[in-house]
C-alpha cells in the first residue's frame, strides 16, 4: 500500500489553518482538565475503556479527544486505544504541586471564554469585552459575584506563580532580609515560598478581612504561619511600613497606569531608602519575537482597562513613583515572568 504524502508540510496555508484552529486545543484541554483525565495516568497507561468507565464518559467520543491532545503532545498513545501521561500531560494532574489544571479551565469559564469571541467590539471601541458582555468594569467585579469562579481564578493564579515566579526567586540573594511584606492574594505564593527557605526571616500579608483569612491558611498549610503576621488593609491604606523588602506579584498586569501608579506611590511611602522591591509580572517581548506575553495582554484587554507592559512602559511608572530599575532576572524560554529590583531613586 502506497504511504501518503503529505504535500503541504511547513507551507504558509498548513500554518494559517493550524492557526486558525487553536480554539479546538483550547477546549480538548479545558475538557480533559473537567474530567481530570491526567489524575487517573498516574499509576500508568489505561485504556479508553478504563478511563471512559473512571471519567463517567463515551468511549468512542473520549478516544477522539485523547488521540487529538495526543497529537499535539498532552498525551501518548502508547499502543492502540492506550493512553499515557507525558511531561506536558503532567500539568494537568491534580495533585502536581505545579499544576496548571485550574489556568486551563479559567480560560474556558463561564465569564472568560465568551470575552474572546467578542473581543472585536473591544478593538472597536476600546472598551473591555468584559463591559459589553457582563456589565462589570473588570474581571475582579465579576468574581466579587460569583464566588466559584473566584475560587478557580486563585487556583489558577497558584499555579501561575509557582511555574513563573518560584524560579526566579531561586536566582535571588535573599540572605540579607529578615522581614518581607506584600499584599495578600498572588504574595501568598511567593511570600510563603521565603519564608518556607528562610526560616529565620519574618513576613506581613495585608488585605481584605476574606483575603486575609485565605492566605492565613495557605500560610499554615505551607508550614510557615508562625513567620508571618497578617494585617487588614488594601491599596487604599498605608503599607506596613519597616520591613527590607516588598514584593509584588503579578499585581501591575491588573491595573491601568493611573492604578498602577498609585499602588507604586503607596509602597514608595513604605521602602525606607535601603529596601528594596522586587516585582515579578509579565514584561513584552519587543519587536516580532514570539511572546507569550503578547497574547496573555490580548487576554488582559478583554477582562478590563488592564494590560502586559514592556521594559520601557515599565521604567516610565517607576520614575514617577521615585523608583529606579536596578536588576531584571528573566529565564527566557522557560517563563512569562520577569523579576525586576527597584529601589528608592
Amino acid at each position: 500500500m502506497t504511504e501518503p504524502q503529505n504535500l503541504q508540510t511547513n507551507s504558509p496555508m498548513k500554518a494559517f489553518v493550524e492557526l486558525s484552529s487553536g480554539l479546538w486545543i483550547n477546549q480538548a484541554l479545558n475538557v480533559a482538565a473537567k474530567l481530570g483525565v491526567a489524575d487517573f495516568l498516574t499509576e500508568g497507561a489505561k485504556s479508553v475503556e478504563e478511563l471512559a468507565q473512571a471519567t463517567e464518559t463515551y468511549a468512542p467520543s473520549l478516544y477522539r479527544l485523547l488521540r487529538a491532545l495526543a497529537s499535539v503532545g498532552v498525551f501518548t498513545e502508547v499502543e492502540p486505544r492506550r493512553f499515557a501521561l507525558t511531561p506536558v500531560g503532567e500539568y494537568l494532574r491534580e495533585d502536581n504541586p505545579f499544576s496548571l489544571r485550574y489556568q486551563v479551565m479559567m480560560h474556558c469559564s463561564e465569564c472568560n471564554w465568551p470575552l474572546k469571541g467578542e473581543m472585536y467590539r473591544t478593538i472597536k471601541d476600546g472598551k473591555p469585552t468584559i463591559q459589553h458582555i457582563h456589565q462589570v468594569e473588570n474581571y475582579m467585579e465579576y468574581l466579587d459575584g460569583h464566588p466559584q469562579e473566584a475560587e478557580l481564578f486563585f487556583r489558577a493564579v497558584g499555579g501561575i506563580l509557582k511555574n513563573f515566579c518560584l524560579p526566579l526567586l531561586e536566582e535571588y540573594d535573599l540572605s540579607g532580609f529578615t522581614k518581607v511584606v506584600g499584599a495578600a492574594g498572588p504574595e501568598n505564593v511567593a511570600i510563603g515560598w521565603m519564608l518556607k527557605n528562610n526560616p529565620t526571616m519574618q513576613g506581613i500579608l495585608f488585605g481584605p478581612p476574606p483575603v486575609i483569612a485565605e492566605a492565613a491558611d495557605y500560610l499554615n498549610s505551607e508550614g510557615v504561619g508562625n513567620q508571618c503576621e497578617t494585617v487588614e488593609g488594601d491599596w487604599g491604606t498605608p503599607v506596613p511600613a519597616g520591613a527590607g523588602l516588598y514584593t509584588l506579584s503579578y499585581t501591575m498586569i491588573e491595573s491601568d497606569d493611573d492604578a498602577a501608579l498609585k499602588i507604586l506611590q503607596n509602597l514608595r511611602g513604605a521602602v525606607a531608602e535601603n529596601g528594596k522591591l522586587l516585582i515579578m509580572d509579565s514584561v513584552i517581548a519587543p519587536g516580532n519575537e514570539h511572546d507569550w506575553n503578547k497574547w496573555l495582554d490580548l487576554e488582559e484587554m478583554t477582562m478590563g482597562n488592564w494590560k502586559v507592559r514592556t521594559q520601557d512602559e515599565f521604567n516610565a511608572l517607576f520614575e514617577k513613583a521615585g523608583f529606579k530599575l536596578t536588576r531584571v532576572i528573566a529565564k527566557k524560554g522557560e517563563t512569562a515572568a520577569s523579576l525586576m529590583e527597584l529601589v528608592p531613586a
